[in-house]
This record gives C-alpha cells, sequence and structure tokens, in this order.
C-alpha cells in the first residue's frame, strides 16, 4: 500500500528553503572556483609572456619588436663565474612563431613543463607533460633532460633519453612545439 505524505505549508517552506540554501552555497563554491582559476592563468600568463620585459623598460613593445628589442640587450655566453653564482638567462622562440618566446633568469637550473609552478611553464600546449624537462647549466655548459614525459623532449631532431649537452641556437622540441635555445 502507498503512504501518502502530506506537507504543512510550514514544513514545505522550511524544506524548500533549505535546498535554496544548499543551492546557493554550490553556487557560490562554482565562482569562487571560476575567479580563483582566472586570476591564476592571469598571473601564469604575465609570467610565461615576459619576454617583452627587459631590465631596462617595463614598457617594451609587444610582439616580434619586443623579441628583437630583448635581444639586443641579452647577454649571449656569460663569464663561467657569472653563470654559477647569478645563474643563467635563456630565451626558448617558438620557431614557427617567432612572437610566442620564453624568458628566463637567475638560476642554474630550470624546470620546464605545464604545471604552473614551473620555471617555464607552457600550459596552451597538451604534449606537454606536467613536468617535462630541465635546463641546467654546469661549468659554462647548458644540459637538457627529459623527465620521463610522456611525448619525450628532442635536440635537432633527435629524441633525447640522457643528459645532453645543448649549445646556442639548437632546436629543442616540447611537447609539440619546436624552440630555438639562446642562452
Amino acid at each position: 500500500m502507498s503512504t501518502l505524505i502530506l506537507m504543512t505549508n510550514a514544513e514545505a517552506a522550511r524544506t524548500l528553503g533549505f535546498i535554496a540554501w544548499i543551492v546557493l552555497f554550490f553556487i557560490l563554491l562554482n565562482t569562487a572556483i571560476l575567479v580563483y582559476t582566472i586570476i591564476r592563468n592571469s598571473i601564469v600568463s604575465k609570467r610565461n609572456n615576459n619576454i617583452s620585459l627587459t631590465p631596462e623598460s617595463d614598457n617594451q613593445p609587444a610582439g616580434e619588436e619586443a623579441v628583437k628589442e630583448k635581444k639586443l640587450h641579452f647577454p649571449i655566453g656569460k663569464k663561467k663565474a657569472e653563470a654559477s653564482e647569478e645563474g643563467f638567462e635563456m630565451v626558448l622562440t617558438d620557431v614557427t612563431n617567432p612572437e610566442r618566446a620564453f624568458y628566463v633568469e637567475g638560476k642554474n637550473l630550470y624546470m620546464v613543463g605545464r604545471r604552473p609552478q614551473m620555471d617555464l611553464c607552457i600550459p596552451d600546449d597538451g604534449y606537454v607533460s606536467g613536468t617535462h624537462c630541465k635546463f641546467e647549466m654546469e661549468d659554462g655548459i647548458l644540459y637538457i633532460t627529459d623527465l620521463q614525459s610522456s611525448n619525450g623532449t628532442k635536440v635537432n631532431g633527435n629524441k633525447i633519453s640522457e643528459k645532453t649537452a645543448v649549445t646556442q641556437n639548437d632546436i629543442i622540441r616540447i611537447g609539440k612545439v619546436e624552440y630555438k635555445v639562446d642562452f
């Protein structure tokens, strides 16, 4: 036999009020997550696109002019003492889109990957692993090491499986994009 549940108006109002509070809570939670994601992506994007910023000025023009301007002031081949004490500067420039470049400085080891906490974060390439590879300077020589990434790392078209020396203007494939290395 079926049981019929009858609610008074007060009970129905309390139940609907409770449901409304739960819905409101989830709407606010999703809004907070969305705002956090937008802010985090904005910070990561600014950090990754800092190629247009030089020590001389923070108001460099964007695009190809910024890359050319940066290269005019870019100290190629730092002394070994400077490289070990202050770190080294490195630019990875997309071979097919030179306006897209990543610039890092101040360390002797740079971690590369899709995760925001990487020194060089490449968030827009799904073929880049969270922790993909690392660049490190030892005794004035730049090395790259693949960190068991899903799609591997290539230097001048050759897939690497161990620590590999990199020279000026070598082509590094990280994910699905090839980058020219300047340091």
